[in-house]
């Protein structure tokens, strides 16, 4: 299909193939760039930020953006910190965020969710990433200093995006739960940092979220790739699916997939993922040969 970059004052001169709204290509944002409504977003953490990024970039680590109001870390932050914490940064509100990392675009899906649960729309994923950059211009040290502002969301909670421990325990066998994991953390070989137990949540399938990025190019992979990978696993668009990892980082990026490029229509992130789960002690399953 052929989008239109809106609300950006250079958006007139470029007209681009995107595989979704929500995904820019790099030869689009060569062209708005130095669009004063636009605003570069760069995921990594702060030390990478500081030894390369994009021009007139912005550096957010997810840390700043997680809430504190759990007894474990990685959860949605509240509307009025994700605020303030854009605000604090010199980011407006209105303003067209471009998102970028160098991990297959995980960090940047991971914000996309998060604004999008909060109703903000004006935003889009740098297809491929700073390697993406690299590959049509150069990077730098410099670092952007902007003035604080005001940065406020919209009055919407898009409930439909998320599901929380209660329900999926009580609603699990009625739903296609895919964890988006390694595989030897799904099978219950290693423990991440932060859950209790090894092993799954019981039912779930197993699609690593790797394999719909392409390794060598970063981007997303195609919609004929991405749509083979899950068509065994989700019936069919109207199908109600769930997804997590360890901490909701990993399954927002399957989130995206599933709801925005191959438009699934009942696709919920489990925010809390393995950690939530396995800190309430709820049931889980460990492949039988890793049973001591």
């Amino acid at each position: 299909m052929t989008i239109v970059l809106l609300n950006c004052k250079d958006a007139s001169k470029s007209e681009h193939t995107r595989i979704n709204k929500y995904v820019i290509e790099v030869e689009e944002l060569v062209e708005i760039i130095h669009s004063d409504s636009v605003t570069i977003l760069d995921l990594r953490k702060p030390d990478q930020f500081i030894t390369n990024h994009i021009p007139n970039s912005i550096n957010i680590w997810r840390n700043e953006l997680q809430s504190d109001s759990f007894p474990y870390q990685g959860m949605l932050g509240e509307k009025h910190l994700l605020e303030s914490v854009f605000g604090s940064k010199g980011i407006a509100t209105g303003q067209f965020l471009v998102m970028y990392d160098d991990n297959g675009s995980c960090e940047a899906t991971r914000l996309w969710w998060m604004l999008h649960y909060y109703g903000y729309e004006k935003m889009a994923i740098l297809n491929g990433g700073i390697s993406a950059w690299q590959g049509v211009d150069s990077l730098t040290m410099k670092v952007s200093h902007s003035t604080k502002c005001t940065f406020k969301l919209p009055n919407i909670n898009r409930s439909e995006t998320l599901i929380n421990v209660e329900d999926l325990f009580n609603l699990k066998d009625s739903l296609t739960l895919i964890d988006t994991r390694t595989k030897s953390e799904f099978t219950g070989e290693i423990l991440k940092q932060g859950a209790i137990l090894k092993g799954r949540i019981p039912g779930s399938n197993h699609i690593d979220w790797m394999n719909t990025v392409d390794p060598v190019t970063n981007k997303f992979r195609s919609i004929s790739e991405l749509d083979s990978i899950y068509k065994g696993v989700v019936d069919s668009e109207n199908s109600r699916v769930v997804t997590y990892c360890h901490s909701g980082v990993r399954s927002s990026h399957t989130f995206f997939i599933l709801s925005e490029l191959l438009g699934y229509k009942d696709v919920r992130n489990f925010d809390g993922s393995w950690v939530e789960w396995t800190y309430h002690n709820l049931p889980v399953e460990v492949d039988t040969e890793l049973i001591q």
